[in-house]
């Protein structure tokens, strides 16, 4: 399991409007930042989210959020989801140093789903989730980072 620990949504994101003009979506920053074990608690495969990380919650078309909101008990899972989307690298310890390793889209997906297991997320909303990033891969087909612009 991960040291990857629930927290409120509510008290853990602020909404950021200059970012979400800017991007066209709805984009809180995430508070404080955190680490995400891969696999085991205190693996040496690791992805840190940082404190202001955007993340945009679970990319939910807009008429389903009255199922699954873009907020919920599965927000950390989709902001790690949103990081290793940026970024796609994980930190991995090799001889004592962190090194960046780069993952594939279906890596980050998997990782998603361990995440939203180590939270106890709710089978059904999990199976939701997991259909659409998995049908969203299999689509279209992502394999760069896709950052968030930030005002200039």
């Amino acid at each position: 399991m991960s040291t990857f620990t629930r927290f409120s949504a509510e008290e853990q994101l602020r909404y950021d409007k200059t970012a979400s003009v800017l991007n066209n979506k709805d984009l809180w920053d995430t508070i404080p930042g955190f680490r995400y074990y891969i696999g085991e608690e205190n693996s040496t495969r690791y992805v840190d989210v940082e404190t202001n990380f955007k993340t945009d919650g679970a990319t939910i078309p807009r008429w389903l959020w009255w199922l699954l909101p873009p907020i919920g008990e599965y927000t950390q899972c989709t902001t790690l989801h949103d990081k290793l989307c940026t970024t796609y690298y994980i930190i991995q310890v090799v001889n004592g140093k962190p090194t960046q390793v780069k993952v594939t889209r279906k890596q980050i997906d998997a990782i998603l789903k361990e995440s939203m297991d180590v939270l106890n997320v709710t089978p059904w909303k999990k199976k939701i989730i997991m259909a659409g990033v998995n049908l969203h891969r299999l689509v279209n087909n992502p394999t760069e980072p896709k950052p968030i612009a930030l005002a200039a």
